[in-house]
C-alpha cells in the first residue's frame, strides 16, 4: 500500500486530505503522485528544519496505536451511552409514577414517554454498534490472566487439602500458575508505564488537534478555504477531537482505577 506524507512534518496523510491534520499545511495534488520518501531523504528534510536544534528523540519514541485511541474512545463513550440510558429509564418511572397518583394527566406524559422510548431505542442501537468495534485494551488481558491464574492456583490448594493429587502434581502446577501470576504482574507494570506515556500524548495531541481547528477557521476567515471546504475539514477534525477527548478521559480513570 502506498503511504503519503505530509512534506513539512513527515505524519502520514491520506489522498482525501486538503490540510495535513498534524501540522496543518496545505496539501498541494502532488503529494499524492509520488510515493512516500525513502528514510534517508526524509531524515534530510526533518534535519534542514530543525535549525541546528538536537532532534528530541524520545519524542518521537511514544507512538499510541490508533485501535487503542479508538478502544478507549468507545469505552468512554460507551459509558455516556449508559448513563443517558439510566436517566432515561428514571424520567419514564417518574413520569408513570406522577400520572399514577394524579399529579399530571395520562395524554399530557404520554407524547414525552414516547419521546424517551424512541430516544432508548436509538443509543441502545448505537451501543451495539460501538460494542461490535470495541477491541480489547492488552492491560485488561493482563490483569484478566493474572486473576484466573489466582483463582486456580486457589483452586488447586483446595485440590492438595483434600488429597486428590500427589504431592509431585501439586508443586508442577504451584509453579505453573505462580510463573503466570509474576509474569503478568510484570507486564501489567510495564502496560501502566506505557499507559502514563500515553497519557501525555494524547493530551499533547488534543492541545494540536484544537490549534488545527483554530488555524482552519484562519484559513477560511483569510479565503484561503471556502465555507465548504472548511465545514469539511472542521466537521471531520471536530470528530477526530471528539474521539481523542474521550480516549483522554477514558485512560485518566484506567489509570486511576488501576493504581
Amino acid at each position: 500500500m502506498v503511504e503519503y506524507r505530509c512534506p513539512v512534518c513527515g505524519k502520514p496523510v491520506l489522498p482525501n486530505f486538503k490540510f495535513c491534520k498534524s501540522c496543518g499545511a496545505r496539501l498541494s495534488k502532488s503529494v499524492f503522485q509520488k510515493k512516500r520518501e525513502p528514510e534517508s531523504q526524509r531524515e534530510i528534510h526533518s534535519s534542514s528544519m530543525s535549525f541546528g536544534s538536537e532532534v528530541d528523540e524520545s519524542a518521537e519514541a511514544v507512538v499510541i496505536d490508533q485501535e487503542i485511541v479508538h478502544a478507549l474512545a468507545i469505552k468512554g463513550r460507551l459509558v455516556i451511552i449508559d448513563r443517558e440510558m439510566e436517566e432515561i429509564l428514571e424520567e419514564i418511572e417518574n413520569l408513570e409514577e406522577r400520572v399514577k397518583v394524579g399529579l399530571i394527566p395520562k395524554e399530557d406524559a404520554k407524547e414525552r414517554v414516547t419521546d424517551l422510548n424512541k430516544r432508548f431505542v436509538e443509543i441502545k442501537l448505537d451501543k451495539k454498534k460501538l460494542e461490535k468495534g470495541s477491541a480489547q485494551i492488552p492491560i485488561f488481558d493482563l490483569m484478566q490472566r493474572k486473576d484466573e491464574s489466582k483463582d486456580r492456583l486457589s483452586k488447586l490448594e483446595g485440590l492438595k487439602k483434600d488429597k486428590s493429587i500427589s504431592q509431585k502434581t501439586y508443586e508442577k502446577m504451584k509453579r505453573e500458575y505462580e510463573n503466570t501470576i509474576s509474569e503478568s504482574e510484570k507486564q501489567i507494570t510495564q502496560e501502566l508505564i506505557t499507559m502514563e506515556r500515553w497519557k501525555d500524548q494524547l493530551k499533547k495531541e488534543l492541545t494540536e488537534k484544537r490549534e488545527l481547528l483554530e488555524t482552519l477557521f484562519v484559513r477560511k476567515s483569510t479565503g484561503e478555504l471556502s465555507e465548504d471546504e472548511y465545514n469539511e475539514e472542521r466537521e471531520d477534525l471536530s470528530e477526530d477531537i471528539k474521539n481523542w477527548e474521550a480516549a483522554y478521559e477514558e485512560l485518566k480513570k484506567t489509570l486511576k482505577k488501576l493504581k
